[in-house]
Parts: structure tokens; sequence; C-alpha cells
């Protein structure tokens, strides 16, 4: 028998003798029934113990909460809590008995409690100590641009960028059409959905042409019959005349060059009437003008091939920029403002005809044509005029009064709201226009969405006011871009001080370069280094019309952000093979979207820096540096008896002017950095807000109100193409238009005049500066 202490009990004949019955029954035992009364001998048994039960989680949690209740919540309670609730009590029975010598001792109460309330919410916000990652600046300060760009760095959405490609690329969208309407639309509702204030959607009426009925017909020498050239809707010019001409010469002119025509004049083939046969130009305006005045009837143009695909027809549009850009039939007004004229007397259009073709279209006329005449560096002969004559038809539906539109988007500044920059960029293509403009509208839409995702994210605001522009009519002569500024010249003039086009912005080629036209006191910006940049940065002299033309025109400073391909119109610009499906394997590319996010942030940097930073960020160095470099320039290419001492003059006074910006500029950084502070007193922010009213003028000032003799459009004297610009010289050919057309003709009483008229615009202007003495120092014992 095993007993709960482990023990066995033994026969009596084997038990010892032991202790009394008294004793035995003391250690706890009974004696059992039926054995004699000596107590048992036990022997301990090698048995196996049971194991225990396991503790429930229950009794675990339970035994925690008993030990934490006594050990921490029962002191706390006795020498923490209840003491300090008995000095609570107290003090709010001593606060009670102050509050009942005043008043009713409820409302008193809730009097105090709103008063500190609202103390302690007047303290944060001045403080702006909540940590709710603002990259705002306020009371003096500026706002954190390294913030702001990280989180635009993480931010670029590429596959955006590709959905809004796909979708606006996905339909022709010529101004005015149905397409064109599917593309507003689609663009405001990103407007709208990115929680850009829509400023406005602008209509404006302007003279458009589009395709039509157009026919060509072949006779080589000897061939009565002759054949047809089978044309369709791609065979079409923006803004070309219309015409019919009935067996009429055809003569190869290369890319009509002043010296290609001078060479086929001499050689008697442009004496009788002639169709001109060219290879697009870099510039198809200088090519219609040079035509029309060397007498040709039409211009027939060849669009090189594509790859092996020798059936392509670029669409390039052959108005006259360099006369005016905008509605024809309005010149230098907004069409509301009075009548139009009549179409043939525009300088915008051109007076003769034009038609593209494509590669294969034109070797059948080439063919047709003799080896004699002028040959040209291409191996390719004018021919005679009794080699091959033509039928040629170019009927396109024209429209005189037909609408074209601007979508403006606006993010309010801060600080200085009665300034602002524009970014912009084209929206209407004759064709699908994936890679040119299309991609251009979607950069500009990416813009957006990154600049009100900072907004929202840090509650941030830009100093200055940033106007988001989808220009419209820009095949159309930058209709919309000029109807917008001339309907609103003032109110522009006076408020914008920078615009961005981003419309040429493109990755398709293997060069790396972004191409950068700007206006001197934004080289250095652009030029400005940037750490592990993966493309190399190129800043030139403006080169090239655009919706830009009408800003520069009107002396505000505009940049251009252009990749080469773009600038250049590079195949499949301008055609029908400019579609999605042809740039979806480079948009896929890792390494091209890694150079496009390079190239957003980039942009994103400069904007934010034009727009945030507490001077506009103009170089008066630069500016002054280039006048003096290309008024030099200009005087060796005029006679000796032309006097530049007034110009030399105004040069000079813009030197003093930079001289006392830049103290001022390092006055007001020792004071707000120096010290470190980094607070701005009030009196010091006016003299910085006059400052930068007196940069963004710059261009705007140096501006004749009637426009130049010739081409009223142009106001700004300084920067502006010539009659017949030079892509190979971009200095020469857009600086001083209205002198060197002057010097071309050899004009020396007009030079020396225009000379004197810029001089006295440099002295002005510099003058209107340093008349503020006010603002050219900083007097820091005042503060």
């Amino acid at each position: 028998m095993v007993n709960t202490r482990g023990y066995t009990a033994v026969p009596n004949a084997e038990r010892p003798t032991s202790n009394s019955q008294e004793e035995l029954n003391a250690e706890g035992f009974e004696p059992e029934m039926g054995m004699p009364s000596e107590p048992p001998v036990y022997v301990e048994e090698m048995g196996v113990e049971e194991p225990e039960a396991p503790e429930l989680f229950s009794e675990k949690v339970l035994r925690f909460r008993i030990c934490f209740e006594k050990n921490v919540v029962i002191p706390v309670k006795e020498k923490v809590v209840d003491p300090l609730a008995q000095i609570i009590s107290l003090a709010s029975e001593k606060f009670d008995l102050f509050l009942s010598k005043i008043g009713n001792v409820m409302v008193m109460r809730r009097i105090f409690y709103i008063l500190l309330m609202s103390i302690v919410a007047a303290l944060i916000i001045a403080t702006d100590t909540l940590p709710n990652g603002k990259a705002r600046g306020s009371n003096g300060t500026f706002s954190d641009h390294d913030l702001l760009l990280q989180y635009a760095k993480k931010s670029i959405d590429l596959s955006k960028i590709e959905r809004d490609l796909e979708y606006i690329s996905s339909m022709p969208h010529m101004s005015g059409t149905s397409g064109d309407a599917a593309i507003r639309h689609y663009i405001k509702e990103s407007f709208e959905k990115n929680g850009i204030r829509l400023a406005g959607e602008e209509e404006f009426m302007a003279y458009s042409n589009f395709p039509g009925n157009a026919s060509l017909h072949v006779y080589p020498k000897g061939d009565i019959e002759g054949f047809d050239i089978q044309l369709n809707e791609e065979n079409f010019s923006p803004m070309s005349r219309n015409g019919e001409f009935r067996n009429t010469a055809v003569i190869y002119g290369n890319e009509a060059s002043l010296e290609d025509m001078v060479s086929l004049k001499d050689q008697g083939l442009l004496d009788d009437d002639f169709i001109l046969l060219l290879h697009y130009g870099d510039y198809v305006f200088q090519q219609m003008l040079t035509a029309q005045k060397y007498g040709a009837k039409a211009v027939i143009f060849i669009t090189k091939p594509y790859k092996d695909n020798k059936n392509v027809v670029q669409t390039r549009s052959v108005a006259l920029p360099q006369n005016g850009t905008g509605d024809a039939l309005t010149p230098d007004w907004e069409g509301s403002m009075r009548d139009p004229i009549n179409a043939a007397e525009s300088e915008y259009l051109p007076k003769i005809p034009s038609i593209p073709i494509s590669t294969n279209q034109a070797e059948q006329i080439l063919a047709t044509l003799s080896e004699t005449g002028v040959k040209f560096p291409n191996n390719i002969f004018s021919g005679s005029s009794d080699d091959c004559r033509l039928d040629l038809v170019v009927q396109t539906a024209i429209r005189e009064r037909h609408p074209v539109h601007d979508i403006v988007g606006k993010i309010e500044g801060s600080e200085q709201s009665a300034k602002a920059i524009v970014i912009s960029a084209p929206r209407n293509s004759v064709s699908y226009g994936a890679t040119y403009p299309s991609f251009g509208t979607v950069v500009l839409l990416s813009i957006i969405q990154l600049y009100q995702e900072m907004v929202y994210k840090f509650d941030w605001k830009p100093l200055r006011n940033i106007y988001f522009i989808s220009f419209g009519g820009s095949e159309f002569n930058e209709a919309g871009a000029t109807e917008l500024m001339e309907k609103r010249t003032e109110a522009l003039k006076s408020e914008i001080y920078t615009m961005i086009d981003v419309g040429q912005i493109g990755i398709w080629d293997d060069s790396n370069v972004l191409d950068i036209q700007c206006h001197p006191l934004l080289a250095d910006l652009f030029q400005k280094n940037t750490t592990n940049r993966k493309f190399d940065v190129k800043v030139d002299n403006i080169h090239q019309f655009g919706d830009w033309t009408p800003y520069l025109a009107r002396g505000m400073p505009v940049a251009i952000i252009s990749s080469p391909h773009v600038m250049n119109r590079e195949l499949p610009i301008g055609t029908v093979q400019d579609k999605f499906g042809a740039i979806k394997d480079i948009l896929e590319d890792k390494k091209k979207g890694e150079m496009l996010r390079e190239i957003m942030l980039y942009l994103v940097e400069r904007s934010l820096e034009l727009v945030d930073d507490p001077f506009i960020p103009f170089s008066i160095s630069s500016y002054v540096d280039f006048l003096s470099n290309t008024l030099q320039d200009l005087q060796r290419e005029c006679s000796d008896t032309v006097s530049f001492d007034e110009v030399f003059s105004g040069a000079t006074l813009w030197r003093n002017t930079k001289s006392q910006f830049e103290k001022w500029k390092r006055e007001w950084t020792d004071l707000m950095y120096g010290g470190g502070t980094y607070i701005e007193p009030t009196i010091i922010a006016i003299n910085r807000w006059t400052w930068n009213y007196l940069l963004s003028g710059i261009g705007v000032a140096q501006c004749l109100e009637d426009g130049l003799a010739e081409r009223a459009f142009y106001k700004n004297v300084i920067f502006g193409p010539k009659l017949h610009v030079e892509k190979d010289d971009p200095v020469r050919s857009w600086t001083f238009p209205e002198i060197r057309d002057s010097i071309a003709n050899k004009d020396w009483s007009s030079v020396q005049a225009q000379l004197n008229t810029l001089g006295s615009i440099l002295q002005n202007t510099a003058h209107y500066f340093l008349e503020n003495k006010n603002l050219h120092g900083i007097n820091t014992n005042e503060f």
C-alpha cells in the first residue's frame, strides 16, 4: 500500500521496534484496521513522480496584475496621485475663492480657460513647432527647398507620364477640332484632380486652315499625258495660301538659302514662272520668305526618309513669325479690339502656296530633271525650266475666324502675389504628336502634380505666383500664346517676370544633353551645377520661334528647355508615325526613365528657385557682360563713321547698377545669415520686394512702345530676330534686330539713329535703378 508520501508498509515480522502509538499518531498516521498496534515501518520506494499540471495563461495574467497593482499602482496612488489631487483641490478652492471676488465663478472659469487656450495656440502657431513636416517659411523665414526637392524626387510618377501620353497621343488634335476638345477636357480634369485653381479657359478667334483637296500632276519633257502623284491629308502645310497652277516649270533649289537662290538666278533659271522644289531646311519660314522674294509661284517641300521609310510626309507650319506671331488677320492686337484685315494683306502669311511630299513622291519629279543648271552639295542638279512641268492645286479648308483655346491654372504666392512666372507647353498637333508636342504636355501635367503635392504635404506656398498654361493654336503661328498676351498685355507685363517652356523636352536620343535657350539674366541660373546630374546642360542665346516669342517680343526674359532631337524637329515629329506605340519601349527603358526623373527634378529645382527664392535669381552681372561683349561685336560690324558713345555710356551705368545691387544683396545676406537669426526684419523685406520689382522690370523697360520701325510686333530692341535669321549664329541673328537689319542694308544713318535710341534706353533704365538710393544700403545698427 502506497501512501501519499511515497512509502510502503511491510509485514510485522520485518518491522523494527520503535516509538509508541502516541508518537506515531503525532506523526499523523492512523493504525490500520486488523493490524497490531505497533508502529509500522516504512521503506522508501524508487517510484516516478507524476508531473504537476501547467499554469494557465489566465492565471499568469492574474498573478501579474496582482503583482503590478501591489508594487506600482498602490504606491503611486498613495505617494503621488492622492497628494497631487489634494494639492489641486486646495488650489482649485483658492482659485475659486479668488474668482468669486471678481464675479460668477463658473463664468470666470470659462473665460480664463478660453484665454489660456488662445495663448497656447498662438504660441504654437508662432513658433511653428507642430510636427507636421512643414516646409513653408513665415515671419521673416523662408522655405526649406531641400525638403521640397527630396519629396519631389521620391514622388515623380513615371507610370502616370506614360498613361497621360498614351491618351493624349491617341488621336490627332489640331486646334478647334473634336480631338482638341477631348484633350482639353482631359487636361482640365487633371488640373482639378491635382487641386490646381483653374484661372480660366481662354478662347480666341484666329485664322486657321485644315487639310482639304490637293493634287499634283507631272509632265516630263516630251510627255503630253504625264502622270499623277497621289496626295492625301498628310500633304498639308498649316498657314499655307491656296492656289492653282497649270503647266508650270519646276526647279530644284536645295534649301533655298540666299546662296542657293543667287546661284539659280545667275544661271537664268528664275526668269520664267516656276515652282520651287526644296528639301526642308532649319527655318521653313526663311525658305518661304526667300522663295517668294525670288519670284517662286509655289513651294513643294521634300521630307527626308524616316529610317527606311520613304513614304513619310512631315507637316510644318509655313507662317512668317519673323514679321510677328499670332492671328494673321489681327496683327499686333487682340481679335475683339477691332475688325480683322484681309488675308491678302497679312504679313504673317506667305504670299505663295506650299505643300509637303514624301521622298518617294519627290523622286518621281527629280527623275524628270536633267543634270543641268546648278549642282548642289548633295549632288542633285537644279535642272532647267523646260525639263518638267507641273499642274499643282493647293486647296486647304480655310477658317478665317476659328477658335483656339488656352488652359490656365494657378498656384497663389504667399508674399509677392503681384509677381509670377509661367510654366507652359504647346498642346496641338496636326497628327498624333507623341514625341512633340504631347510629351511636353504630359511633362507639364507632371510638374503641376509635383507642385500641388508639395502644397498639400508641407502646407507650402511659393513666395510668388505660378501660372501653368497649355497653349493652343501653336501650329497657327503661336495664335493662342500671342492672343493671350495681346488681350492682357499690361497685366502680364507687370506681373510675369519669367516664362519657362517645357514643350520641347524629350528622351528620344542618346545625346544626354539638355539644350536651354534663355535670356542672359537667366543664364547663371540654368548653368548652375547640380550633383549627380546624369545629363549635360548647354545654355545658349534664344534662336527659335515658339509660344515664348510674344513674351520675348515685349521684353520678358524667357527660357526654352529642349532636347536636341525635338528642338530640331527630327523625324518622326510632324508625321503620322509619331505615335505612342513607336516610343513605348523607350519609355519603359530603365536608363531613359532615370534620365527623365533627373530632368523633371532639374525643372522643379530651377523653377522653385525662380518662384521661391527671396531674390528673383536674375544675374545682372551676366547681363552686363553679355551687353558689353555683343556691343563690341556690333561695333566691329559697323562703319567707322558710326558713334557708339551713347550705348557705351549706358553700358557703364549698368555696370554701376550691378555693383549697387550686388552690394545690397551681400549686406542682406550678412544680416540674414551672418548672425544666425535667419529672420528678416520687415523694413528689409520691403526693400527686398522693391529690388525684386526692379529686377522683374529690366526687360520690359528696355522696349519701344511703338515697336521696331518695320515690324511693330517686336518691341524689344535688344533681343529679337533679324528679318533673315541664321541658325549657326544665334547671337547675331537674335540681338539688336533692327540695328542688324540696317547694317545688312548698309544704311548707316539708320544705324546711328537706332544706336542713339538704344543708348537712351540703357541710360534711362539704369538711372531708374540708381535713383532709388534708399535701397542701396542696410544700416544694421537699426536692428
